[in-house]
């Protein structure tokens, strides 16, 4: 698992020295062509930004007010993970992590409204307005609460009340499938593939909204069906 967040760590590379080029001329052509790439790559990674260092797929407005985190390569199920992502989706942090832990007590359960083919139906899915599959991913839910703690990190040093944090932008992408193979009875072979992922997480600050003033004497507007105002006419002609 491999997990960064949006800080750079250009100040961790060292820059390919004069002498270091010239004890190439030692080594086999094999060999100098290996490390030739590899003193390029690092040249390239000095030269990039420490916003280039790792890109996710949204851009906030104010990048000083959030807080970014992201993971490559989870040895979790993708499926079970997106499931996981978008039931937290739009929650405040203080929230998503009560809800992540219930769900690890077996307190609360998480809907699968896309991938629940070979799952059960749940009961506690009610309470998410869901009547369907649902299951305890414990996998992909202590992964989800190791990033929001990495995420919630990153605010630090920055001008951000964690406690008014929610999760803005939650999104989980398929990573390169783990190929392997079981031996069954009879010679057999058989595929045993892993489904990895990679997930990005965005923290901001929710926007406090006031209340806009009533206008003086702009009364309430009563607004009455046709027949309301048949009866109305027809109840004020029989008065007449």
């Amino acid at each position: 698992m491999h997990i960064t967040s949006s800080r750079s760590y250009s100040n961790h590379l060292v820059q390919p020295s004069v002498s270091s080029c010239q004890s190439l001329s030692k080594l086999s052509a094999a060999k100098q062509r290996n490390t030739f790439i590899i003193l390029i790559s690092l040249q390239r990674l000095m030269s990039c930004g420490a916003g280039d260092m790792v890109k996710y797929s949204r851009e906030p407005e104010n990048a000083a007010k959030v807080a970014k985190a992201r993971a490559s390569d989870l040895r979790t199920s993708f499926k079970n993970m997106r499931e996981t992502a978008m039931a937290i989706k739009g929650l405040e942090l203080s929230k998503a992590k009560k809800y992540l832990n219930n769900v690890l007590e077996k307190k609360d359960v998480v809907p699968l409204r896309r991938f629940g083919g070979s799952a059960g139906r749940s009961n506690l899915c009610k309470k998410h307005n869901f009547y369907g599959p649902g299951r305890f991913p414990e996998k992909s839910v202590k992964h989800l609460l190791d990033l929001l703690t990495n995420a919630e990190s990153n605010t630090e040093g920055k001008d951000i009340d964690t406690e008014n944090l929610y999760i803005s932008h939650i999104q989980v992408n398929q990573a390169c499938k783990g190929r392997r193979r079981t031996y069954r009875a009879h010679g057999r072979i058989n595929a045993y593939m892993s489904n990895p992922c990679h997930v990005e997480v965005i923290l901001a600050e929710k926007d406090e909204f006031v209340k806009k003033p009533e206008e003086e004497g702009a009364g309430r507007v009563v607004r009455k069906t046709k027949k309301q105002l048949a009866a109305a006419r027809l109840k004020n002609g029989a008065s007449a």
